[in-house]
């Protein structure tokens, strides 16, 4: 277990984190985080997943769906928008 005492930064307060906890993480300093205050007023903090590793679940969910298209699936029509701006035809 290691101990932290709570000092003034500024106009907020700030925790040191140890380096061998930091290490043991493996997080690094410019890593973003989240702070939580639990239901038993402690406070949770975690990263902020990397928007790639959040995407996983979008991709895989995607992935789930095309599957789901069939040859036999219903098809719309192609339409024509027409030209908006400077499009090479």
């Amino acid at each position: 277990m290691s101990k932290a005492t709570l000092s003034k930064w500024g106009n907020s307060s700030a925790i040191r984190i140890p380096t061998d906890l930091i290490k043991r993480l493996n997080w690094s300093e410019g890593t973003e985080m989240e702070m939580i205050i639990t239901n038993d007023n402690e406070i949770l903090l975690r990263p902020i997943l990397q928007q790639e590793e959040s995407n996983q679940d979008l991709k895989a969910h995607l992935n789930n769906l095309l599957a789901q298209i069939k040859p036999e699936s219903p098809r719309h029509k192609e339409m024509d928008w027409g030209i908006e701006g400077d499009e090479k035809l």
